[in-house]
């Protein structure tokens, strides 16, 4: 019998039905497999289990010829303190419909709650992290830095106000389930880690590692000021490396941006995280994605902004764009207006004149137009990029010429400065105005989600100040605001693109 509940997760497919499946489940080729040797498994009615073999592998419990999905299902570890000498404990998976439990000495317990943690749903936060500082809000997500309590290791953690979801409460969900369905993949030195998710009667928190270094714009400015090509070679191929893990997986990120470029540590530069995919998606060659059109201007593919069917190619694009800054210090597209720089990014209009003038090689600088080829089928994928020259030849023959970010904002008509996404983790949801979460940042947004790029550019009336946009972000950086350092910046609304 089905019970009631009021979780984020209890539609989702894997909490409507059975628990146990026949079979055997498709399994990703060389995933980590954990064994189940030495505990003991029950069904929903308390009888136990016989079984000859049982492992966890991917989001999967096989046990004999039967499985279970993980994913999204509710987890509850339980200690039992028998005797001074042994102490056993017990795992409570459940859904809507059926349940389980894992029951062994604590040691095997725990090494399967490390794994099954990733995949599942706890409860009782409070229990297992003590929030330490409040880092940034958005409309109905707030950011803090946590402490473990029982290794008193750092995370951060980003923590949903479910009554503030209640809007649009189906399209929310899921874009939740699948911003977390793809975190729980990523398995890369380059890309944020996500460790869990808890939820109770009011909140989700989503459990992810910490990054210290601050965004690489943000680290440039403030450490080491000026750097040279060599410096920007290892960042990209880093990135690319990025993007090749992601891309094997089908999964666009649709998001690639200075802010979401994140150090891992203040001290080393090189050892750079692509973090934030509340965009990202899977892709689809028919195009029907939950949000179609999103990106940040400045830095968005202009297939996006012309409605175009597009493909991983436009997070090459976006990277283009972030190498174009870093080789010449300023941004790619200019304009004394939103709408010019809006155009200007629309069709490509790059200015050139910038990139062949600064003193780096013709390697990077080759790699760089390849990359913002505004011909997407004549563009490099990530796993041509990666073996462009510009990354075999050795440091002698690239320059050391100093570069040095132009922080001088654009005086644009309209506004006094564009909005500036500082998000470290990534973009919160929400389709409300920056209004609804800050008091401190007075940033003016346009409103094209029943516009079309088209109208909005052809619109000679365009003021952006007479003007309402929803954004997908309102991340607030409590403790410093960048929102002058990088001009022409702002995120695009989501565009539904599904009934």
């Amino acid at each position: 019998m089905r019970q009631k509940s009021d979780s984020c997760f209890s539609s989702h497919t894997n909490r409507l039905d059975t628990l146990w499946k026949k079979g055997y489940p498709q399994i990703q080729y060389g995933s980590q497999l954990v064994t189940l040797n030495g505990v003991k498994i029950k069904d929903g009615q308390k009888n136990i289990l016989q079984f000859k073999f049982a492992y966890l592998q991917n989001k999967y419990l096989v046990v004999d010829q039967k499985f279970v999905n993980l994913e999204n299902i509710q987890m509850k570890k339980v200690i039992l303190q028998q005797n001074q000498q042994q102490s056993m404990a017990f795992l409570k998976f459940n859904n809507n419909f059926d349940s389980f439990e894992i029951i062994g000495s604590v040691h095997l317990v725990n090494e399967i709650y490390n794994y099954c943690k990733l995949y599942t749903i706890q409860d009782n936060f409070e229990n297992y992290y003590q929030i330490m500082q409040l880092m940034g809000r958005g409309s109905f997500a707030k950011v803090f830095k946590i402490k473990q309590i029982e290794n008193q290791k750092i995370y951060a953690v980003k923590i949903f106000n479910k009554m503030k979801m209640k809007e649009n409460e189906e399209e929310n969900q899921k874009s939740l389930w699948k911003e977390v369905h793809i975190m729980r993949q990523m398995n890369h030195k380059h890309i944020i880690k996500l460790r869990e998710v808890y939820e109770d009667n009011y909140k989700v928190y989503v459990v992810i590692d910490l990054l210290n270094g601050g965004d690489l714009i943000s680290h440039i400015e403030k450490q080491i000021k000026v750097y040279d090509e060599s410096l920007v070679r290892k960042l990209v191929y880093n990135l690319l490396d990025a993007l090749v893990y992601i891309h094997e997986r089908k999964i666009i990120h649709r998001d690639i941006k200075p802010e979401n470029l994140i150090l891992k540590e203040e001290n080393d530069i090189s050892n750079i995280v692509l973090a934030d995919f509340g965009l990202a998606d899977y892709y689809q060659k028919d195009a029907q994605y939950l949000f179609k059109r999103c990106g940040s201007l400045g830095y968005v593919a202009p297939e996006i902004l012309q409605d175009k069917h597009y493909d991983f190619k436009v997070d090459i694009y976006s990277l283009g764009i972030v190498m174009f800054l870093l080789l010449t210090g300023e941004q790619a597209f200019k304009g004394s207006s939103t709408q010019e720089v809006l155009q200007n990014n629309t069709y490509g209009k790059i200015d050139d004149y910038k990139l062949e003038s600064c003193h780096v090689s013709q390697d990077a600088k080759n790699l760089c137009r390849q990359m913002l080829n505004i011909n997407s089928n004549q563009r490099l994928t990530a796993e041509a990029a990666i073996k462009h020259p510009w990354f075999k030849v050795d440091n002698n023959n690239i320059s050391l010429h100093a570069i040095s970010i132009n922080r001088i904002p654009q005086n644009l008509k309209g506004q006094k400065e564009f909005l500036f996404s500082n998000t470290p983790l990534w973009v919160n949801k929400s389709l409300r105005s920056i209004g609804d979460s800050s008091e401190n940042l007075a940033a003016i947004t346009i409103n094209v989600r029943d516009k079309t790029i088209q109208e909005i550019l052809d619109n000679h009336n365009f003021k952006l100040d007479s003007t309402v946009y929803d954004l997908e972000d309102d991340y607030v950086d409590e403790q410093e605001s960048i929102s002058i350092r990088i001009e022409n910046h702002k995120l695009l609304v989501k565009q539904r693109s599904l009934p």
